[in-house]
């Protein structure tokens, strides 16, 4: 007798040992089918990485390119009829403040903290407690983590040349000589390099990285909770500890829009800035995290990688092939030889037509007793 197929929550709730089974055979596959280096291009999305190198190599490019230089705005004050004196734009004219958060820390926050939790949760974890093991779960997570924040960034370097908008912190970041009368059209800044800088204001680049970053943490932290679970309000206890994994699925977050406030509190950047990449890195990483994983809303899907559910899919279907094909190789008769095989009664079968559809036949009870009475 063909055993139905399991369902994936008995699967999970057994760890995920067959999951990983159903890895190695589809690696096996891949090893026999094709050759050395195209195995490795498979089994590791060497093609899918080498796309987003692209994308951080054009972002780079964007941002060496030469700003987009507008005229410097000026406030005209009418002394009198022929006397006419200009004043520094008090919007751009705040004082530049040391970051709070420097590129180099964001760097590090932003990509070290999502991988060591995925290694955690991948390497550490399974050896004190009995949670999924998902097969290449941390190349897909490595692969949706590059993906959002080489999106989020040639978006932002691409927007910041071309846009050229002046910090908050305009005339004192570019070094203005406040000692000399302006005429409202000569550049008075002493520094090149920081007045390159000072007119790289929109979008925030701090906000969308951290957000691309952080946000896919969130929603792969979502999905490994898996916090749609059924029933999961008729007890106090299991309510209050999804409602804590939910909060702390958060606070990855919660570091985004803190690295985000800092940017306007620093003189950096102004609020639409702000907004504007915030919105742009937390896109790109709905966009990353949604290439590669399942929705967090499902059961079936959350956490789980597209491949691997595709894979799941596949299997699923190849033994529903061999359970109907094992049926039809027990109980239809065999033509010629004048013996049939044992049907048991009320079975379905799919036997094969000769245009190669299939047809349900129904062996009841009913027509078996009337075919003996035919006999009779």
């Amino acid at each position: 007798m063909v055993s139905p197929p399991q369902s994936s929550s008995s699967l999970d709730r057994r760890g995920g040992n067959e999951w990983a089974a159903h890895s190695e055979d589809d690696d096996a596959r891949i090893a026999h089918e094709k050759s050395g280096w195209k195995r490795f291009v498979l089994r590791y999305r060497v093609i899918e990485f080498a796309c987003t190198a692209v994308m951080f190599g054009f972002s780079l490019f964007f941002s060496r390119i030469d700003v987009f230089e507008r005229p410097i705005p000026n406030v005209e004050v009418r002394i009198s009829a022929n006397n006419t004196v200009y004043s520094r734009d008090p919007s751009i004219n705040y004082k530049k403040m040391d970051e709070q958060v420097p590129m180099a820390f964001l760097i590090g926050a932003g990509c070290g903290v999502p991988v060591l939790t995925n290694l955690f949760l991948n390497y550490v974890l399974p050896k004190v407690k009995r949670v999924r093991v998902i097969p290449h779960d941390t190349r897909d997570f490595l692969l949706s983590l590059f993906q959002s924040a080489g999106l989020a960034q040639l978006l932002t370097q691409f927007m910041k040349n071309m846009t050229g908008r002046f910090r908050p912190c305009f005339y004192d970041m570019c070094g203005w000589q406040k000692d000399i009368i302006w005429d409202g059209v000569t550049n008075l800044c002493t520094s090149a390099k920081w007045e390159k800088e000072a007119r790289k204001s929109f979008p925030s680049g701090h906000s969308s990285f951290a957000w691309s970053t952080m946000l896919v943490l969130t929603l792969y932290l979502l999905g490994r909770s898996r916090l749609n679970c059924e029933n999961r309000s008729e007890s106090i206890l299991r309510g209050g500890r999804k409602s804590l994994k939910l909060f702390m699925c958060f606070v990855p977050s919660f570091f985004a829009a803190w690295v985000a406030v800092t940017r306007s509190v620093d003189n950096w950047h102004h609020y639409t800035d702000i907004v504007t990449g915030s919105i742009i890195g937390a896109v790109a990483a709905c966009i990353g995290y949604g290439y590669n994983y399942g929705s967090v809303f499902n059961w079936e899907t959350a956490g789980v990688p597209y491949q691997e559910c595709h894979n799941r899919r596949k299997r699923k279907d190849r033994e529903l092939l061999e359970a109907s094909s094992s049926l039809e190789s027990n109980h239809i008769p065999s033509h010629g030889s004048g013996v049939a095989h044992s049907q048991p009664q009320g079975l379905l079968h799919k036997p094969m037509t000769t245009s190669g559809e299939h047809v349900i036949n129904v062996n009841s009870q009913t027509s078996a007793s009337g075919s003996t009475a035919h006999k009779a």
